[in-house]
């Protein structure tokens, strides 16, 4: 007999390679509903983007560039004011350099 539960479960929406868009595959934590870090798409920084709402919905800026932990975290408090303690948390375990 057939899986019918697979059959019906919902796609899973597709990831964009596209470092603007709110599904890039690469979003490394989400800060507060304003502010967001990645990894680029050739894993050599990461970035921190601002979100822009658009009247088709929303795209994210990029406003620093970042290669270590330390100025991740100093850059991201800086910019985005306060941060969640659990993407706080994802920003403390990353690497000291990417």
């Amino acid at each position: 007999m057939p899986n019918t539960a697979l059959a019906s479960a919902p796609a899973l929406p597709e990831l964009s390679h596209r470092e603007s868009d709110d599904n890039y595959r690469s979003v490394v934590a989400v800060l507060n509903t304003r502010w967001r870090v990645i990894e680029c798409r050739d894993r050599l920084q990461w970035i921190l983007q601002h979100a822009k709402k658009k009247r088709d919905g929303v795209v994210w800026e990029s406003r620093s560039y970042l290669r270590t932990r330390e100025g991740l975290i100093s850059f991201s408090t800086w910019h985005a004011g306060e941060i969640s303690p659990d993407a706080m948390a994802v920003l403390t375990s990353l690497p000291e350099r990417i």
